[in-house]
């Protein structure tokens, strides 16, 4: 059994992602922690209380940074439209967030859990994991590993700046993550990229008249209509987020590496560093639509 917190900003991909690690039987979502980052923090928050409802699970959540350091936030309407959904109806969560911020919260589970015995899912820019090492650095190194999609390192980024939105969005936040000693596996987009959905998937998804699944499937369609004036690749679209939760059920289904990185203040972007990390640049993307084909429908 793997306990982790996920921290999140959902966010169309995000959706997906949470939907399947709410009903994997091997994953306890001790609680989700959003940011601001694909869109603003209230309605992040309430996402993620609907999703959790929508995978019929009860999960405190906890509202955390509202911007990054020391910088605007840059929300990503254009792709995930104004309620960060794409648009598709979800229930009404099942309870209130919690009054908890989330660095209280983390801090709270962290030190009352036996060391390393927690993971960290980041789908999201790293302020409040930032937040956490500046306030409780002592509870931070309790994290067992810290699992983050985010970066690019042979791929083009999708920023203006080159940089992966993630890492782009909070550099600051991303460069004090990266110089702690937190264990640190990278998916960027190198890997995500490779894990992509097309009308046939969802069709499948949608056939097998499963909630999440379902949602999911019309999440992805969302994707494809909110970005089809932009996309290069009109035929699928990669599936970011949900390889976090993937990657800590089925490591096998990826290609691990270990890359020295650092970090380009000025844009997030990772550049050849001194800072050793695992790095996933690649993945078996027919093996991980399965998995994900069959956690939605669990």
């Amino acid at each position: 059994m793997i306990r982790a917190i996920i921290d999140t900003d959902p966010g169309i991909d995000d959706a997906i992602a949470l939907l399947y690690a709410l009903r994997q039987p091997d994953l306890e979502i001790a609680a989700l922690t959003t940011v601001a980052g694909n869109i603003g923090l209230d309605v992040t928050t309430r996402n993620a209380g609907a999703i959790a409802a929508m995978a019929g699970v009860c999960v405190p959540v906890h509202p955390g940074a509202a911007a990054p350091l020391g910088r605007e936030p840059r929300p990503e309407t254009g792709i995930h439209g104004d309620d960060g959904l794409g648009g598709i109806a979800f229930p009404a969560p099942l309870a209130e967030p919690s009054s908890l911020h989330a660095v209280e919260a983390m801090h709270s589970l962290l030190t009352s859990a036996p060391e390393a015995s927690i993971d960290v899912f980041c789908l999201a820019p790293l302020t409040n994991i930032a937040l956490l090492l500046a306030r409780y650095p002592q509870s931070a190194m309790r994290i067992r590993r810290i699992i983050a999609m985010g970066g690019a390192l042979e791929e083009p980024g999708n920023m203006p700046s080159g940089a992966e939105f993630n890492f782009g969005h909070d550099p600051e936040a991303l460069m004090q993550v990266i110089a702690s000693d937190l264990d640190i596996t990278l998916i960027p987009l190198d890997a995500t990229r490779q894990f992509r959905a097309d009308a046939a998937y969802i069709a499948d998804l949608r056939a097998m008249g499963k909630a999440p699944a379902t949602a999911s499937a019309d999440l992805i369609a969302a994707y494809f209509a909110q970005t089809a004036h932009q996309s290069k690749t009109a035929e699928s679209r990669p599936l970011h987020d949900p390889c976090v939760p993937l990657f800590a059920l089925h490591p096998e289904l990826f290609r691990v590496t270990e890359r020295q990185v650092t970090v380009e203040p000025d844009t997030g972007r990772l550049i050849p560093g001194d800072r050793l990390l695992r790095v996933a640049m690649g993945l078996d993307a027919r093996g991980l639509r399965g998995e994900l084909r069959r956690g939605l429908a669990v």
